[in-house]
């Protein structure tokens, strides 16, 4: 027996003797987000270099020849001398601008690529939304009579008006620190056929900086892909060929692989199951198995909760609307008797947390049972403008109150109220928050002003759950020309957030961000942005679930759902105070 073959027959063994505590489901919903492949993108095939052209017209036909679409860099390769057409390697990175102009002189040509962006070589948005000027010096060197260039950088250069058509925005899928959840971060890719392969090898580079404080990868450091391309046959089933390290895995390990691998593949139309392969053999998966579905791995879903009907607030009362009619809750706020303005509903902790009408309290009851007024806790008395409250996924409830010297964050955790210096955020005139469906950030909207910002802090924890720290958080500028004050924020999917603004003369508006700062934010599938809204809004009703539509309040207590092809549709719910999904 080969090694190669015993490591084999030792891992099978392994897994059947563990699998009872670490089987990974066959089938089930699936919850992530497809990729939004536009198969009407325009053709484009660049031209070669012409003959005799000058230094500065060979850079001006390489950076052109960086947008052929389908994406190819055989054209671009073609603009190179020999030694840097076999040394370029363009994956390590992009750089996304918006204008380039050039200064020549006599065999160096600087390019400025104005109002420019990076990616990592995973896709990963690094810069935030600050663009600076990239400048690139070029030496050109002649061969055989013509102009080319002999240093090109290792990046692929894309002007923003073309990034949309050659790109394509997917969710890598790690875990967080304690190992409960997945985290996901946003990445582009090039259009084509190495899609796969470059999810794959993305995730084997492991969470961006920007994340690396929350998030984790089960891969091990060692492993890498054992060949150059993931296979997709026609059958839908996606062979990832592995080094041998991945043998050295326990099964439990190697769920967890399989789940992130499942997560992220799943975006890709066309595939439904995934195999792991070292030297061409399958690797054994729990239950014996040798593929598994796509779908697998619905226990850590970041963007679902196990309930999704809607709280409101309405006649005095909270009540949870089924689909058909809404019925009053159980446990206290069932009846009527506390004055709320906002709600938030954990369904893991079965509690209802609820702002007093004056801003100055925040109530807890518990969903079920009783409605005893006893079983009500007040968590925070003597606030001044509280705002609406949010559950993270490990239990805590946070709140944020806007008091005179700026915002006070909150965490309150089995009974015991935290405060949590957050640099950035708190002492600052916060307009509204959320924490992330995963726990893995706290994002506040800087109201004042006509260009609000976003600001996103990292929610550090331990691996039981347990907060450690709130970084520093990060500046977001929300684009968009004289947006207004912002007034409302809510995640929206699994990368981005909503963000209700209201322009100086003109109606409110709702604008989606993405949370690395990239350009590209996609609303719920099928609807986009809303070019417009239904009258003066209150607040977001949103969620990351991609089954539960984006809800607004209206200033008169209506409650409207945004509807395929951006309109909105009014719910029969009627003088509604509030409203919230589950946490």
């Amino acid at each position: 027996m080969s090694p190669r073959q015993l490591r084999l027959l030792c891992a099978a063994l392994l897994v059947v003797v563990v699998s009872a505590c670490s089987t990974l489901p066959d089938s089930g919903e699936v919850h992530t987000r497809r990729a939004r492949e536009d198969t009407s993108q325009v053709y484009f095939a660049p031209p070669g270099p012409a003959k005799d052209d000058s230094p500065a017209g060979i850079v001006r036909g390489f950076l052109l020849a960086m947008q052929a679409n389908p994406p190819s860099t055989a054209v671009a390769r073609s603009f190179l001398s020999a030694r840097a057409k076999d040394t370029w390697t363009p994956t390590q990175g992009t750089i996304v601008y918006d204008a380039a102009t050039l200064d020549s002189a006599v065999d160096v040509v600087t390019a400025h690529l104005r109002d420019a962006f990076r990616l990592s070589p995973a896709g990963a948005w690094l810069d935030g939304t600050d663009p600076t000027t990239t400048t690139v010096p070029l030496t050109l060197v002649q061969e055989k009579g013509q102009w080319r260039i002999d240093n090109p950088p290792n990046a692929l250069a894309v002007p923003t008006t073309y990034f949309g058509s050659l790109f394509v925005g997917y969710d890598l899928y790690f875990f967080d620190r304690a190992g409960s959840v997945l985290v996901p971060t946003r990445v582009y890719l090039p259009r084509g056929d190495r899609t796969v392969t470059d999810l794959v090898r993305g995730l084997l580079a492991g969470p961006p900086r920007s994340q690396s404080d929350v998030a984790i990868s089960a891969f091990p450091p060692k492993v890498d892909l054992d060949g150059l391309a993931v296979v997709v046959n026609d059958k839908g089933i996606a062979d990832v060929p592995l080094t041998p390290a991945i043998l050295a895995l326990s099964p439990v390990e190697l769920n967890r692989v399989v789940v992130q691998l499942a997560w992220t593949l799943r975006q890709v139309p066309g595939i439904s199951r995934l195999r792991l392969t070292v030297e061409g053999a399958p690797v054994p998966l729990s239950g014996g198995r040798t593929d598994v579905s796509v779908a697998a791995g619905a226990e850590y879903d970041p963007l679902v909760s196990p309930e999704r009907q809607l709280l409101t607030v309405s006649g005095g009362r909270v009540l949870r609307d089924d689909g058909d009619e809404a019925v009053a809750v159980g446990g206290p706020f069932g009846q009527t008797g506390f004055a709320l303005r906002s709600i938030a509903w954990s369904t893991h902790e079965h509690a209802i947390a609820g702002v007093s009408a004056s801003g100055r309290r925040v109530f807890v009851a518990p969903d079920q049972g009783s409605r005893s007024p006893t079983r009500v806790r007040a968590v925070l008395d003597g606030g001044h403008d509280v705002l609406r409250p949010t559950y993270d996924r490990f239990g805590g409830l946070w709140l944020v109150d806007a008091a005179p010297g700026g915002a006070v964050v909150h965490l309150v955790t089995a009974r015991r109220d935290r405060v949590v210096q957050v640099e950035g955020i708190s002492g600052r005139p916060v307009s509204a928050f959320t924490v992330t469906r995963d726990g893995s950030a706290l994002v506040a909207v800087l109201g004042t002003g006509p260009n609000p910002t976003l600001e996103v802090s990292n929610l550090v924890r331990g691996t039981s759950g347990r907060l450690e720290q709130a970084t520093a958080a990060r500046t977001l500028q929300i684009s968009g020309a004289d947006l207004g004050p912002a007034r409302d924020v809510a995640q929206n999917g699994p990368t981005s957030v909503a963000v209700l603004t209201r322009p100086s003369g003109a109606g409110d508006q709702i604008v989606y961000v993405e949370l690395d700062g990239s350009p590209i934010a996609e609303g719920p599938p099928g609807t986009g942005a809303p070019d417009s809204v239904p009258g003066e809004l209150a607040g977001l009703v949103a969620s990351p679930d991609p089954a539960l539509p984006l809800r607004v309040l209206t200033a008169d207590r209506r409650l409207f759902s945004l509807i395929e092809g951006g309109g909105w549709t009014r719910d029969s719910l009627t003088n509604v105070v509030a409203a919230a999904y589950p946490d």
